[in-house]
């Protein structure tokens, strides 16, 4: 057997509201960027924001088969709304490459990554899922009793996450924005020179200590006799400036989720509005609905598919469009309030 998930490599973040537990990766100087700790980045947080919430907001449809359409959508348990659980399988998915839902007779019960262990057979390529609910015993899930979504997969079997590639970036990102808020929270660094005087290390503490209790707060007097003299020292500006407008980082990590960089406030000098919608449409959100719509259609043997209409519709063109046909004959003003939700045309 070889193991995809080793419990003892899952770390719990303790600050996560839902993403309790999660499959850590570590780069090799051991930072952990998987996970809800990864949503500390408020560039990783608005991607998976803008991906998840398009997942969980958006219908998914089975045809002729409405009970399971409401279970997916609206009440997939006793605890959990459609939406709810959309958006925390596809945020797990983001963030560690794999999340994981059990197949009920009563809907979908949502499963932290901690709660699972998958193993594949490595002769016939059989995967186990091993559950172990918190407190209670383990026991084995058939795979077709499990939902397993995965964005990216070198095997078919396990997923990996975009912030893998990250790791890099997110760490760059880190440690400027660390030397800026160093820089705003002591802005003042000085040398203090004490003339004419051979001092021990223990003075010299205690003279740094007295002199910052007596000169303590942004505006206070500095007093020195002659034996002393004071000397500012001061970061290089242009890199503090450099790190403050750097958009590297965020542009890679839009690019990792496959976003159009203008969604993570990155100006496209010649993108417009229209242009940046069908680009996230065509080569963003779709890809990720289709790892949602493939394996509940593989797992639960029914049509699956997204109700993108909502994502499609360019509102100001078809406003536009409207006007036109009005102007035309086509549609009476009337007609045409109605289509545009009782807004009136001049």
């Amino acid at each position: 057997m070889s193991f995809f998930f080793d419990s003892q490599e899952i770390e719990a973040d303790s600050n996560s509201a839902f993403l309790d537990a999660i499959v850590s990766m570590s780069s090799n100087d051991s930072s952990v960027f998987v996970g809800a700790s990864a949503l500390r980045n408020s560039d990783v947080f608005a991607a998976v924001s803008i991906i998840a919430g398009d997942l969980a907001s958006n219908r998914i449809l089975v045809p002729k088969s409405s009970v399971l359409e409401t279970r997916l959508n609206d009440k997939s348990n006793n605890n959990m709304s459609g939406h709810d659980l959309k958006f925390a399988l596809a945020a797990q998915m983001l963030l560690s490459g794999n999340s994981f839902a059990l197949i009920t007779d009563n809907g979908f019960q949502f499963i932290p990554n901690s709660q699972i262990t998958v193993q594949q057979d490595d002769v016939t390529g059989q995967l186990t899922y091993t559950y172990t609910p918190n407190g209670q015993r383990s026991r084995q899930i058939a795979p077709d009793s499990i939902l397993h979504f995965k964005c990216f997969t070198q095997d078919g079997a396990t997923g990996i996450s975009p912030l893998y590639a990250l790791q890099d970036e997110v760490s760059l990102q880190k440690k400027g924005n660390n030397l800026l808020k160093g820089f705003f929270d002591s802005p003042s660094r000085n040398v203090l020179q004490v003339h004419k005087t051979d001092l021990s290390s223990d003075a010299k503490a205690n003279i740094r200590n007295k002199f910052e209790q007596a000169n303590k707060g942004a505006l206070s007097t500095v007093i020195l006799d002659d034996s002393m003299s004071l000397q500012g020292l001061q970061v290089d500006e242009g890199l503090l400036k450099a790190i403050n407008s750097n958009e590297f980082s965020t542009q890679k990590i839009a690019s990792c989720f496959g976003l159009p960089q203008s969604m993570l406030n990155v100006e496209e000098v010649h993108s417009s509005v229209e242009q940046v919608s069908a680009q996230y449409y065509e080569s963003t959100i779709y890809r990720y609905m289709d790892c949602f719509t493939t394996e509940l259609a593989f797992k639960l043997g029914k049509k699956i598919i997204y109700d993108d209409s909502r994502l499609r519709v360019n509102k100001q063109q078809d406003i536009e469009n409207i006007i036109e046909l009005t102007k035309a004959g086509v549609y009476t003003a009337e007609e045409a309030k109605e289509k545009l939700g009782g807004n009136a045309i001049d």
